[in-house]
């Protein structure tokens, strides 16, 4: 299927983008994401037809985190809801998040995993080991889970690489 659209913007950082403050959507309290609805669309927009999902947006009384986990099912939850046309007829199913869990690499062979189904917390080697898999086996392809692999390896046998190109770098 494809979708035809007007202007697709697409940004990717750890602060909002300069397009998204300044458009003119109704933002969050802080003013950095987009204020949105339960069907992803944005809140009280000029426009219609204007969904966010991710990092840039939050959901208007539904405080998500903003991890991966949530900017995938928003990603599949649009998806879905645009194909079937429910956005067109007005019977789009508000978004509910699912939580499979918490996970965090705290370096060296430490791990944290928390909120899991069946288990509340883990800690120590046996998280970074779950940790590991999980990262692993969520790869979309044999070739990036080879390549994980022998990455790890690498790191493993011979240590992290520190090599930097370009000019060094002068403290302040």
């Amino acid at each position: 299927m494809s979708l035809k659209y007007g202007t697709l913007v697409w940004c990717a950082g750890i602060k909002p983008h300069a397009f998204i403050r300044h458009y003119g959507f109704e933002m969050s309290d802080r003013g950095t994401q987009i204020l949105v609805d339960r069907s992803t669309s944005a809140a009280r927009a000029t426009r219609t037809n204007i969904w966010a999902i991710g990092d840039c947006s939050t959901i208007e009384e539904y405080w998500l985190p903003q991890t991966a986990q949530v900017a995938n099912q928003e990603a599949q939850y649009l998806a879905k809801q645009l194909n079937s046309g429910k956005f067109d007829n007005g019977t789009a199913e508000p978004f509910v998040f699912f939580n499979k869990g918490m996970m965090a690499y705290l370096g060296g062979f430490t791990a944290v995993m928390a909120k899991l189904p069946g288990l509340s917390r883990l800690t120590g080697f046996v998280a970074f080991l779950g940790w590991r898999f999980t990262y692993w086996f969520l790869q979309l392809s044999v070739r990036n889970r080879f390549m994980l692999a022998t990455d790890w390896a690498r790191t493993l046998l011979f240590g992290r690489d520190l090599t930097r190109f370009g000019s060094r770098s002068k403290p302040t």
